[in-house]
């Protein structure tokens, strides 16, 4: 999957930051501890999407008497979180994909 160094130091940098202190762990037990994690994500993701609605529908019912600046705040937040999220869920989904594919092909990452 690496094709040029850059990739190699992408891998190392995802690895890094995604399995901390997790490291130790086999090749083998890496991969489920990342799809758990990758679920987290997703869930994490969930959840800002419903609190942004549910601010969204406050903010046009009316039904608090918070300032307009207020909730553009908060929907700015809120999608900056999503769009972190987002990407955080791509550089899993890659290193994934890039331990499952070096595991089928019998190298060690």
């Amino acid at each position: 999957m690496p094709n040029s160094s850059s990739d190699a130091e992408k891998i190392e940098l995802y690895k890094q930051v995604h399995l901390r202190s997790k490291k130790e762990l086999s090749e083998e037990e890496k991969i489920p501890f990342l799809e758990k994690k990758r679920r987290s994500k997703w869930i994490q993701l969930g959840l800002n999407i419903s609190i942004i609605i549910l601010f969204m529908y406050m903010y046009y019912q009316g039904l608090t008497t918070f300032g307009d600046w207020f909730y553009y705040l908060l929907f700015g937040v809120f999608s900056l979180n999503l769009l972190l999220i987002y990407f955080q869920v791509k550089q899993i989904n890659f290193l994934i994909e890039h331990m499952q594919s070096e595991r089928d092909r019998g190298f060690k990452a």
